[in-house]
């Protein structure tokens, strides 16, 4: 679990790395708050691969169909990876 939120911890948002060091005012500030959501979603979604960019992984995403998917566990894992995506483009 800790590698993939080190993993996590490292992604590059908007041309930065998230938590770079040297960054300064608010910068530093948003970084370390997209590093606190991508850790927190991390730990809520462990089995996840959800990539460097939230926005693009949403756009991607496809259901699972067929027999046995269940569409309110998937629409749930959906929701929570909006709200984090919400989030970090609130800036809160």
């Amino acid at each position: 679990m800790r590698a993939r939120k080190a993993g996590l911890l490292g992604l590059r948002t908007r041309g930065r790395t998230i938590g770079a060091v040297g960054g300064r005012g608010a910068d530093a500030t948003t970084d370390g708050f997209v590093a606190r959501v991508y850790a927190e979603l991390a730990e809520e979604l462990p089995e996840e691969d959800l990539g460097e960019d939230l926005g693009d992984f949403l756009e991607r995403y496809e259901p699972a169909g067929g027999p046995g998917t269940d569409a309110e566990a998937d629409e749930e894992f959906l929701e929570t990876v909006r709200e984090a995506h919400h989030r970090i483009a609130r800036g809160y």
